[in-house]
């Protein structure tokens, strides 16, 4: 838990505000994306002492919860958003260590958690998914598990294809609706969903059920995400009292999360 809200936490700030700086307020800005280099070196700061928000490990930023909510330099108050994104991490963090204990399985795991924090903080502040985050979460998930498959039993296949089967069937079925209504389920939850699938997937493999179990558990995640984004969308609607779009990223990412949590 630490380890998310102290270091991984503040990573992840740097890394949604840097992407919402650029992709989001800045277009507004100049009507159109900046190119790379042409606004300096992309980082993101406090608009009033110019203090980078980074990582701990490369810049003495603390994080949120410690710092009172407010640059050490100027006392201005950073994002609220940023507690929340650190609280998310840690209290993920702290939960798959807390089932998985210090074993192989909990680097794929927690690569995925800070992924999906990541996703569904910046789809709540921007309604997107950033391919980027999505990629490099893929590509963190997809190292670690081999890495961890070689440390138990050698590079086993069939765990690795039921990493593959998660991904397909959790991807796949996301991909379909998005296909059917891409206003109603943009390509970034099909990417987000096929990220988890491979956790999932990977997890749920049995020698008895080398392929059922991998589907069942792609299927729950998916099910469940939808009943969450089904629960929010009517609370929403109470609120609001009209039918506005809303963001469904984080709703399956916690029924992803659920999942595997269950799995450990």
């Amino acid at each position: 838990m630490i380890l998310g809200v102290g270091i991984v936490g503040p990573a992840l700030n740097h890394a949604i505000l840097r992407w919402v700086g650029w992709r989001v307020v800045m277009p507004q800005l100049l009507r159109r994306v900046p190119a790379p280099g042409e606004l300096g070196r992309s980082v993101a700061r406090c608009g009033t002492c110019g203090r980078p928000l980074a990582p701990i490990l490369t810049a003495p930023v603390l994080p949120w919860l410690v710092a009172g909510g407010r640059f050490a330099g100027c006392g201005a108050g950073r994002p609220r958003g940023c507690a929340g994104v650190e609280l998310a991490t840690g209290l993920t963090f702290g939960l798959a260590a807390a089932q998985a204990g210090w074993s192989a399985t909990l680097p794929p795991v927690l690569s995925l958690f800070a992924g999906l924090v990541a996703m569904s903080a910046v789809d709540i502040w921007a309604m997107r998914i950033p391919a980027r985050f999505a990629h490099m979460t893929a590509v963190a998930v997809g190292v670690t598990i081999v890495v961890a498959t070689a440390v138990d039993s050698g590079i086993d296949a069939d765990t690795l294809r039921a990493a593959l089967v998660g991904a397909a069937v959790l991807g796949g079925g996301l991909l379909v609706l998005h296909l059917i209504s891409p206003r109603m389920l943009g390509f970034g939850d099909v990417r987000l969903a096929t990220v988890a699938g491979l956790v999932v997937g990977w997890l749920a493999w049995t020698p008895e059920h080398p392929v059922l179990g991998p589907v069942e558990d792609a299927l729950d995640a998916a099910l469940l995400g939808g009943f969450i984004g089904a629960l929010v969308g009517i609370a929403l609607l109470v609120m609001r009292r009209r039918n506005d779009p809303f963001p469904f990223g984080p709703s399956l990412a916690v029924g992803a999360a659920v999942v595997i949590l269950a799995s450990l």
